[in-house]
């Protein structure tokens, strides 16, 4: 390519829409650009890019003899109501649905294709000599998104790689699992990510039990927080991490009796502290009041109460899947003075009544002499003793959000820190979910059916570019690994309109182009060298070669964009090089 043909120039400057270095640099040089809010266009570099890209996934695919096969994005309702997916997916507003005019039938956009490929098997595996079956794809996802940010990272519309496994049993499909870890390891070292961990993360809306996110680490782009242990390979996104909490200050005996006292402006543990200077928070249990399902609708939504010592938070993710709710939100005031009779802040467990269930997170397991809410604006009970002044609960829940800081759950030795990372590949178990919901047997060797045991597995091919820019850049731009790059190298003639740099760099541009490798030649002559030199920073190809001062003499420079090691070479050095 000519820079005078490529399209889009580059530009420098505010872009409006950045949210991190990664995203600013690909909008300026001109890699992609926003249509709408969470909808991207992928300019002719960004294409490159992203071809480059799926063609590393389709070829690592298939050398694990990974079948490849096309899903549509259109799907009938009728699927999904199956598996009891419709509801959840357009009560939630994630799936875009149209309705067919002449028929009146509803379709929903993918979002995801479980139910698709589910079908498939259903009608097309019949025994146990079909099995193992492994399907990929690579295709455009719609989700909508309630607030698309980050640039590529959170989109409405994206394009993802994701496949389907199909085994006998539990053992097939573990192994189905392990191998896709291997596969994506494989991907994301081939893309260039050099600093990519993986880590125990929640299913979502995807089901199942166990699944393993990968994430490109990135302190400054990363939108998700990563817990790790540096003693014992523990990682765990924190949506799902565990962990062992600070032990609370000990307590011999069981206070006398509890007591309910005026404490004026404490809606806050840390004013309680102030008042109680000698109670810290590991002594107090603070109770909040949460609305579940909220978005389905009034007549589905419902209030509960979490009891929780007084220096921890709750994981939500954690208490919806512990409710199995679609959403679960702080109650509004109004909300909680009407189940609590109390203002914010003064909830507590002793008489509380008006929700569907009260949850106990584990840090509250054998405390006494405990501060908690009384039910009552500015007033508190103190010296409580849970199962004398109040039923002790019949259970207790993992609902605290895990911290740097608190002690590894494994090894129960090292403490967890924490880093940022971007999601790029994520791995389920799915076990027999949807196809016992959708009918997907097989024969055994016993002559009866089974239901098969399925697992999936996605990358997001678009974000994925974001991700690795993240990890490839500096402060000039971008620095593309030679596997992805839009082209391998730029000749930059320092003045294209000096007779001999070019002949060189049209020399050079010819003979590499001819040996199939990509170049990119800067062949404007109203910009000097210092410009173009800047140009080429931004857009990041892994080698420019100067035209310059020596091209009489038929010497060039060779520079490394990462390393930033140049060397003088002549012609038909450098082109043998390549």
């Amino acid at each position: 390519m000519r820079m005078t043909k490529l399209f889009p120039r580059t530009r420098y400057g505010e872009v409006g829409a950045a949210m991190t270095a990664a995203h600013s640099f690909l909008l300026k040089a001109g890699f992609i650009k926003q249509l709408a809010p969470g909808s991207y266009i992928l300019l002719p570099l960004g294409f490159r890019v992203w071809r480059q890209i799926q063609a590393i996934v389709w070829d690592v695919m298939e050398s694990h003899d990974v079948q490849n096969l096309q899903l549509p994005i259109l799907q009938p309702q009728e699927l999904w109501l199956k598996t009891e997916r419709w509801d959840k997916y357009t009560g939630t507003k994630v799936m875009f649905e149209t309705t067919e005019r002449h028929t009146g039938a509803k379709f929903g956009l993918a979002p995801t294709a479980e139910e698709v490929v589910t079908q498939l098997a259903a009608e097309t595996i019949d025994s146990y000599r079909d099995l193992p079956v492994i399907w990929h794809q690579i295709g455009w996802k719609f989700r909508d998104e309630i607030r698309p940010r980050h640039g590529l990272l959170r989109c409405r519309e994206f394009d993802m790689s994701d496949a389907y496994s199909f085994d006998r049993d539990q053992a097939g499909m573990q192994k189905s699992f392990d191998l896709f870890r291997l596969i994506y390891t494989e991907i994301f070292q081939r893309v260039g990510l050099t600093n990519c961990i993986n880590v125990q993360a929640d299913s979502g809306a995807i089901g199942g039990k166990g699944s393993s996110e990968f994430m490109a680490v990135s302190e400054e782009g990363g939108e998700d927080i990563l817990l790790t242990c540096p003693t014992c390979n523990y990682g765990a996104n924190a949506e799902k991490a565990t962990s062992v909490v600070p032990t609370p200050t000990p307590q011999s005996k069981p206070s006398a009796t509890m007591r309910l006292e005026y404490t004026p402006n404490t809606r806050t543990v840390e004013d309680l502290v102030k008042l109680f200077p000698d109670l810290d928070a590991t002594r107090m249990v603070k109770t909040i009041i949460l609305t579940a399902d909220e978005e389905l609708g009034p007549s589905q939504s419902y209030q509960v109460a979490v009891c929780i010592r007084g220096d921890l938070e709750i994981n939500i993710i954690k208490l919806k899947n512990a409710l199995s709710a679609q959403s679960v939100e702080p109650a509004k005031p109004d909300v909680v003075r009407a189940v609590t009779g109390a203002d914010v802040g003064f909830a507590g467990p002793i008489g509380l009544q008006n929700v569907r269930a009260i949850l106990f997170d584990r840090s509250v397991e054998g405390l006494i002499n405990i501060l908690c809410g009384g039910n009552k604006t500015e007033h508190h009970f103190l010296d409580v003793v849970p199962g004398r002044d109040f039923a002790a609960p019949e259970c207790y829940f993992d609902l605290h959000l895990a911290v740097a800081g608190h002690t590894c759950p494994e090894c129960k030795m090292g403490l967890l820190q924490e880093s940022h990372g971007i999601e790029v590949g994520h791995i389920f178990m799915l076990q027999s979910l949807y196809t016992d919901k959708m009918g997907a047997t097989y024969k055994g060797e016993d002559g009866k059916p089974h239901p098969l045991w399925m697992g999936c597995y996605g990358i997001g091919t678009t974000r994925l570019m974001q991700a690795i820019v993240e990890q490839n850049r500096d402060k000039d731009g971008i620095i593309w690994p030679v596997s992805v790059a839009p082209f391998r190298v730029e000749i930059i003639p320092v003045k294209y309109d000096n007779p001999d740099q070019r002949k060189v760099s049209d020399t050079l541009y010819e003979r590499l182009a001819g040996r199939g490798i990509p170049v990119l030649l800067d062949d404007r002559e109203s910009l000097q060298g210092g410009a173009k030199f800047k140009d080429a920073d931004l857009i990041g190809c892994p080698w420019r070669i100067t035209v310059g001062r020596r091209a009489a003499e038929g010497i060039v420079e060779l520079r490394n964009r990462r390393t930033q090691e140049v060397t003088e070479l002549g012609l038909e050095d450098v082109i043998n090089r390549f």
